[in-house]
């Protein structure tokens, strides 16, 4: 009787090593968007104990782990867009299975351009260039706002006021693959406008106007004097206005000096009010 016991406990307790040491199952998981130049992370689920884990991947020339391959979870990154076979193979006491995935990665969008601001103060315009590539769409978001979005290749914006500024360039790319570049600036915050004291409108293209410098004004008026004080040239509320050294006639002024006043308002609620001589050279 005690040895029937004995060979039935053994049996038993035999069958239940064989129950608890099973070869050990696992699924490869992952939650990410497959992109080229993203972090890829997979993680092998099991329900079984595991003693052991090593993943490999297939083509492996352009991929770089950017974990270890000896855990439950593994990352890596490729530039290469393709099919890849990643594989892990797991142990415990009972033997060995390999698990393997297709995974397709698609190659992602790259968000570029250029940007150029016309003046360090205000008021100023910010010329935007699209470079973007492997994009669908693309969206320029200022400052934030999103709901304000613009999709133009070539895209101008004056800005008439200080402060700092941003612009967001969106490229979308294909299943998901999108990316994102930044630009951030400032505009000075302080109008200010100074008188040349010379020019020489004779043609060849280099100081041929005078004009006053400015920055950052809303409006310019400006009367030009003879010698004798009668107003020669003038322009009214233009920022950009110059005189040519003509007349308002359209006569050509002798060389000499002038009387010039200036009358500005900036952005800035700044007014200004400058006199002075100006030396006409031909």
């Amino acid at each position: 009787m005690r040895m029937r016991n004995f060979y039935k406990f053994t049996c038993v307790f035999l069958l239940s090593l064989c129950a608890k040491a099973q070869v050990p199952t696992a699924t490869i998981t992952s939650i990410n968007n497959f992109c080229t130049s993203r972090t890829l992370t997979f993680t092998a689920n099991s329900h079984d104990t595991i003693t052991a884990y090593s993943w490999s991947i297939t083509p492996s020339k352009t991929v770089t782990f950017t974990t270890g391959t000896t855990d439950s979870i593994v990352s890596f990154q490729t530039t290469n867009a393709g099919t890849y076979s990643l594989t892990v193979t797991i142990s415990n006491p009972a033997g060995t299975k390999i698990i393997s995935k297709l995974v397709n990665v698609t190659r992602s969008a790259k968000a570029l351009f250029n940007a150029s601001l016309s003046n360090q103060g205000f008021p100023a315009q910010l010329l935007l260039t699209n470079y973007s590539t492997n994009s669908t769409k693309n969206y320029w978001v200022f400052d934030g706002n999103f709901a304000d979005k613009d999709s133009s290749g070539i895209f101008s914006k004056t800005y008439t006021a200080s402060g700092s500024y941003s612009v967001m360039l969106i490229a979308k790319g294909p299943n998901g693959c999108d990316d994102i570049n930044y630009y951030s600036f400032r505009i000075a915050d302080s109008s200010g406008i100074s008188l040349p004291n010379v020019f020489s409108p004779n043609g060849d293209g280099i100081n041929d106007v005078f004009k006053p410098i400015a920055k950052g004004m809303r409006s310019v008026s400006a009367w030009i004097y003879s010698r004798s004080g009668v107003v020669i040239a003038s322009w009214e509320n233009r920022v950009n206005g110059f005189w040519d050294g003509h007349t308002t006639g359209g006569e050509p002024c002798i060389s000499g000096e002038y009387f010039v006043v200036v009358e500005a308002t900036g952005f800035d609620g700044k007014k200004y009010k400058l006199k002075g001589n100006i030396t006409l050279l031909r």
